[in-house]
């Protein structure tokens, strides 16, 4: 899909407005910027490990230019910084670095992503980025690294004779009692409800799915009955509903949830940080170690750190194409298997 966008003029050019000729010199620029990343990519795909994670970044950090570039930031055509620094001279463990964001693309791709300016000489914990990536769960738990807090959700738009509101069906293990930002915000705009039947039925999952807790949305929209167009125009409040409190979702890159509960990166103020963002600022961390200080990751000096970063190495690579083909394209993407589509 992402070849698509670069290779067929046609389509890359689509994501730009102004002159045909703008729009052709834009999309050569477009195309660049999507061709070194899969070069990238496949680099890194052929490379053991955490020994990838340098091509990995530079694979993202062009990616990141063509969204960027798409969306009108022309500033990415000239010289500009990761938008992301970290002193590895004093790099020691993981539990104690943090990265720190500058001007550049980083910070627009925030901005763009989540609607929110990131000021510079914002503090990132390295541990609380790491929580934020759902796919090395185990990882981290194994190494005593600390635990994922994002936690699986499914949304479905419930009707009656009068009514549409927004439900959803959240992980279990999903902390939403403690007084956080992001339970704050949760708790403003849902309420939790007792289960109901068939519901495995009405989220169109297996009946070997259990461990949910369900929230309907506070607010519930009116419509006619026997008016359709009443009928759709509720729908799409209703949905509206959870779009209230999107700075606390993450988009899902696998079919078993529909998206992510991912809290803000601080407990007592809200700072947005979706897996996808956190996949990228972890990428460009480990980089910078595998470059300037490989014995970090070094298997006989610091193995758990090695085991960890190869997970990460191993199991995002695929989510970050996912979050790079459903932010170019603005639609969200789920690829799953043929055997879960199973009755």
């Amino acid at each position: 899909m992402l070849r698509t966008e670069a290779e067929l003029q046609d389509v890359g050019r689509s994501r730009f407005t102004g002159s045909l000729k703008a729009r052709n010199k834009l999309w050569l620029d477009y195309r660049s910027f999507l061709r070194q990343a899969i070069s990238n990519f496949r680099g890194a795909a052929s490379l053991e490990d955490r020994s990838s994670s340098l091509l990995y970044y530079y694979g993202m950090l062009n990616f990141a230019k063509a969204e960027l570039l798409a969306a009108g930031h022309v500033a990415v055509l000239g010289p500009i910084t990761h938008g992301l620094s970290f002193n590895t001279s004093r790099a020691k463990t993981v539990s104690g670095d943090s990265l720190t964001v500058k001007e550049g693309v980083f910070r627009l791709l925030y901005e763009l992503r989540t609607g929110y300016s990131l000021p510079i000489g914002t503090r990132l914990p390295v541990p609380r980025l790491l929580s934020h990536i759902p796919e090395i769960g185990s990882q981290l738990e194994a190494v005593k690294a600390g635990r994922t807090e994002l936690y699986g959700l499914l949304q479905l738009i419930a009707i009656d004779n009068t009514s549409a509101w927004a439900l959803l069906a959240v992980d279990r293990q999903a902390d939403l009692e403690q007084q956080t930002s992001t339970n704050r915000l949760f708790r403003r705009y849902f309420e939790e409800v007792d289960v109901f039947d068939e519901w495995r039925d009405r989220f169109a999952v297996s009946k070997r799915w259990g461990g949910v807790r369900f929230f309907q949305a506070k607010s519930q929209s009116p419509y006619i009955s026997g008016n359709d167009s009443s009928l759709n125009t509720a729908v799409i409040a209703a949905a509206g509903n959870v779009g209230r409190i999107r700075d606390i979702l993450g988009r899902s890159t696998q079919g078993m949830w529909d998206g992510w509960l991912s809290p803000s990166l601080y407990r007592s103020k809200m700072l947005p940080m979706p897996p996808a963002l956190a996949r990228y600022a972890i990428a460009f961390y480990a980089s910078s170690l595998v470059r300037y200080r490989p014995s970090i990751f070094d298997a006989q000096v610091s193995p758990n750190q090695a085991y960890l970063f190869d997970a990460i190495a191993r199991e995002c690579a695929i989510p970050m194409l996912v979050d790079t083909v459903s932010a170019i394209a603005q639609t969200d993407h789920t690829f799953i298997a043929d055997d879960a589509m199973r009755n």
